[in-house]
């Protein structure tokens, strides 16, 4: 199995390259949901809870999920609990579904394109990629296309200047592809990438 990991920052439009690539006959799995299943453990559920006080729970005890997500991006360093409590879990599970014998992957797929927003956070997991791109685009693009999902402007500012910079990122990537323009110049790019691996016969 060939393994591609797809990172990049918030609203850069790494979901949208891993779609086109699903498209394309790459298996996928966006390690975003694969942590948010965790919310539903007790055992992770006491540990944020002990992390960020109660405030973070519905009433019947579950994590409320935007809650959460405040109080971790409340600061420089207010998600290192976050993510010590759960990208252990994710990555255990990864590494799982790329080597381990778990069903809940074909195992007859050959390429495989794995979203990860926070690899540069998570090191850890190069090991299990074959090849690793970067999607970027410009600040200011991307701050304009998370306003247009809804996100308030504070929690994109707060969100960003907690994540890897465009340096960080670069250096463990083997590839970035810039998302400047339109869909179908991304498209064109990924095109691009995905015609130079199979001349050099990498899947």
């Amino acid at each position: 199995m060939y393994t591609v990991f797809v990172t990049g920052p918030l609203a850069s439009g790494k979901r949208t390259a891993c779609l086109y690539l699903a498209q394309q006959g790459f298996s996928h799995i966006d390690l975003d949901a694969v942590a948010k299943e965790f919310l539903d453990d007790e055992l992770v559920q006491a540990q944020l809870v002990e992390a960020y006080g109660t405030a973070i729970c519905e009433s019947s005890g579950t994590i409320n999920r935007a809650q959460l997500a405040e109080a971790a991006f409340a600061g420089e360093g207010s998600s290192d609990a976050l993510n010590g409590i759960i990208w252990p879990l994710v990555g255990a599970r990864l590494s799982d579904l790329i080597v381990g014998n778990s069903c809940q992957l074909d195992r007859s797929e050959e390429r495989l394109v794995v979203e990860i927003p926070m690899l540069a956070e998570a090191p850890e997991m190069l090991d299990l990629a074959d090849v690793v791109v970067g999607i970027t685009a410009d600040r200011g693009i991307r701050i304009e296309r998370a306003l247009e999902r809804g996100m308030k402007l504070d929690d994109v500012l707060g969100r960003m200047s907690l994540q890897a910079s465009d340096e960080e990122r670069a250096e463990i990537c083997d590839i970035v592809i810039e998302n400047n323009g339109s869909l179908d110049q991304l498209y064109k790019k990924l095109d691009t990438w995905l015609a130079s691996a199979n001349q050099e016969q990498l899947f």
